[in-house]
């Protein structure tokens, strides 16, 4: 599996996850209507995911921590595969717009690498190489 599948698939599940969004009155009533839920009941049944105006269920609370432990864990397992990882630090170098910044700090964070590690060390060697090599910084 490419890092790109992977984060296809995990993008589809938090997509296909009853989660809700509402920017204004509005939307806040209509996110309501799709929840079945009534204003009254606000407190009881829903929760805020804390940023972005996103909301669920409280009965969805769970799922969705089971959810992103196991993206997670999906994430971690993958990167124990050198190809992978090299992927995954190519990908996100150039997400990060690395060729204009030259800054490794987002794709370290963003794939939680441990640059203490020496294979991490010597596949993102290879992936930043690989990307450098590839012409997209021409």
């Amino acid at each position: 599996m490419t890092y790109s599948e992977l984060k296809n698939m995990t993008q589809k599940e938090v997509d296909e996850f009853p989660l809700r969004f509402a920017f204004n009155d509005e939307q806040f009533q209509e996110l309501l209507n799709d929840f079945g839920i009534e204003m009254s009941e606000v407190k009881d049944k829903l929760v805020s995911l804390g940023y972005g105006g996103g909301f669920m269920r409280k009965t969805d609370v769970q799922s969705f921590n089971d959810m992103a432990i196991r993206h997670e864990k999906r994430l971690e397992d993958a990167k124990k595969d050198d190809s992978f990882l090299i992927d995954a630090i190519e990908y996100e170098l150039g997400n990060h717009e690395y060729c204009i910044t030259y800054d490794e700090t987002d794709t370290v964070d963003v794939l939680d690498l441990d640059l203490e590690d020496l294979r991490v060390v010597k596949c993102f060697q290879i992936a930043r190489k690989n990307y450098l090599n590839s012409g997209v910084c021409d």
